[in-house]
Parts: structure tokens; sequence; C-alpha cells
């Protein structure tokens, strides 16, 4: 899941931030392809000005250059013992084995999440953006937290008042409630029930 995480981080988030526009050709070619055109690998280094070609290109050519990078690093995996100081320690064998990427791999996989990281995660319109996210998330949570049998729809405030008759505190009921929505819906509550702004049904239908 670790790795599945990483690649989807690296490269899908990628994929995104060029169809958005966030990051050029010219960043690339700097800060990912000369690297990787140095990266060991035989096949990369023979194949990425065509993968930065096609990364750039049209729609289905970008697709098949993100599904090379994605086969690359997927078919770079291998399953080996897991070993701490040496030693093998698990009797159970669901934990024997660990799946890892090859030193060439990960270092590739590091190229493309730092590259993710400094041109689209920490771009300051980006992080303007996830701090409004982070501040109607955090508002709602208070609202729900402060009311909660009136705010709550039925079912979630069940499961709250399960919680109470349990002796804890009900948020994490509340925040699993909060981390289903969808952003939309999210956007959406939160207008009707700080601004009055809402367009179109937020409520629960059931």
């Amino acid at each position: 899941m670790e790795l599945a995480d990483d690649i989807a981080y690296g490269v899908h988030d990628l994929e995104d931030a060029i169809v958005m526009g966030i990051v050029y050709r010219e960043q690339w070619q700097e800060a990912v392809a000369s690297q990787i055109a140095e990266c060991g690998d035989p096949w990369l280094e023979a194949n990425i000005g065509n993968l930065s070609d096609k990364m750039f290109g049209p729609h289905y050519e970008r697709k098949d250059a993100i599904g090379a990078l994605v086969n690359t690093l997927l078919t770079a995996i291998q399953i080996e013992p897991s070993v701490q100081d040496g030693v093998n320690r698990f009797d159970d064998p669901l934990l024997q084995w660990n799946a890892t990427l090859s030193d060439t791999m990960h270092h590739v996989l590091g190229i493309l999440k730092r590259f993710v990281s400094e041109y689209v995660v920490q771009k300051p319109e980006l992080q303007v953006i996830e701090y409004k996210g982070q501040q109607l998330v955090m508002e709602l949570f208070d609202a729900f937290d402060a009311d909660p049998k009136r705010l709550l729809p039925v079912a979630t405030r069940e499961l709250w008042q399960k919680d109470i008759d349990e002796g804890k505190s009900g948020r994490r009921v509340i925040a699993d409630y909060i981390s289903a929505m969808t952003d939309g819906y999210a956007q959406r509550l939160h207008a009707t029930m700080f601004t009055g702004t809402s367009q179109g049904p937020w409520y629960p239908i059931r």
C-alpha cells in the first residue's frame, strides 16, 4: 500500500498537475528528465525523451506515457523477506515478506515525488486552496461538535449517541461523518450553515 501511494503521488498527481497547467515542460526537463536520463535504467534512459514528448502532448499520448512510467515502477517491485537487524522476526506469513522497489527505481520515484512536492504541493497558490479547505473542515467539525443533537443527521446522531453512552467523546463519529463527504457536498453544507449562499440541496438523502 505504501508503494502504491508513493507511485500514485509521484505519477498520477504529476499527470493532474500537467493537465491543470500547473507545471511546464521546461520545469519537467530540468528537474526530472535530465536526472532520469542518467538514472541507470537502460529502458528509461533510452526512452525518457519520447516519454517527455508524450507527457506534454495530446491526452492519449500523455495517458500512454503515464502508463509506461507506472508499469516501469510496478515491474521493478521485488518481494523480499521482511528483515529487521538482519533477522526475519515474523512468524505470520503475512508479515514475513515485504514489497520493495529496486534501488534504481526507488531513486526514480524519489525524483518524481520531489518534483511534485516542489512544483505542485508547495506552490503558494495551491497552499492557499488547501488552507481554505482546512478551515472549512475545522469549522464544520466545531459546529457539529458544539451542537451534535441538533445538527447531525439522524443516522449519524444515533452513532454519536452510542459513542457517548459508551463513555467516549463522540468526536470520532463526527470526524468520520465529515471525512465521508465529497468536496462539493462539504462546500455546499458549509455555505448553507455559515453564509447562506448554497446552490442546490446539501442535506443527506438518508
